[in-house]
């Protein structure tokens, strides 16, 4: 039989190059001391205000970076180019995690891991078609079509871009080490 795909979840990756993290990690320790931050999904993590263009130049080529990286994602799903709707800096300690969650209102959401390694947390995602609830226990073999949850490795340099719609979290931090990561949102 010919098969067809409806109604995927795309999640695109790459390893970035084009930044300078230590220039970014310093900027970030000062950005922590002097905004309150918010909490949203993060759990003792520090999740800063959003970030302003012309900030932080490191922060700037790295929105350039990405903006390219999402425009090629709108032109591959047929959609309009996509602009930056806001980005902002996360700190998560040893312990910290970020719960549950997707991102209203996004068509693209995602996140570029600073500093950062497997054991500082990885990133979840999990289906939200309600299919757990229909798929048998015993499966011969995980696949794409039958699996509940996938898993990203927190590693430096990395870029993971994502539908804002897609539930996903971030693992514990299980390292003695601050977890620095920058996550986006982006719309029409």
């Amino acid at each position: 039989m010919h098969s067809e795909l409806w109604f995927p979840n795309v999640i695109w990756s790459a390893i970035v190059h084009a930044v300078d993290n230590t220039a970014i990690k310093k900027w970030a320790y000062d950005k922590k001391r002097n905004d309150p931050g918010r909490r949203v999904s993060n759990y003792i993590g520090y999740q800063s205000t959003d970030i302003k263009q012309k900030e932080n130049t490191e922060i700037d080529t790295l929105i350039d970076y990405v903006n390219k990286e999402v425009y090629n994602c709108c032109e591959q799903v047929g959609l309009p180019q996509c602009k930056i709707y806001n980005i902002w800096l996360n700190i998560n300690p040893p312990g910290a995690y970020n719960t549950l969650h997707n991102h209203a209102g996004a068509l693209f959401s995602g996140v570029y891991f600073v500093d950062a390694t497997p054991d500082m947390g990885n990133l979840l995602f999990e289906r939200g078609d309600g299919a757990e609830y229909f798929l048998p226990d015993n499966q011969q073999q995980l696949t794409y079509y039958n699996c509940s949850k996938t898993m990203y490795a927190a590693k430096t340099n990395a870029l993971y871009i994502f539908p804002g719609w897609l539930k996903h979290c971030v693992e514990g931090n299980k390292t003695n080490q601050d977890r620095i990561s920058l996550s986006f949102n982006y719309g029409i």
